[in-house]
């Protein structure tokens, strides 16, 4: 599917300029829905990497 996707947009007419403009992970945007955070802080005595548990992207 991810595929399918890839090449479908080559195609004219398969998406509108105004939605790749929009998507959420677009490079000049960044319209991520929700932070994303890791849970729990430390498991099995490791601790998760700093840059996961921060709330800017």
């Amino acid at each position: 599917m991810v595929l399918i996707d890839a090449v479908s947009r080559y195609v004219d007419g398969v998406i509108s300029e105004e939605s790749i403009q929009e998507e959420s992970f677009s490079n000049d945007r960044n319209l991520l829905e929700y932070p994303q955070y890791t849970r729990p802080e430390e498991f099995h005595g490791v601790k998760v990497p700093e840059v996961l548990l921060s709330r800017t992207s």
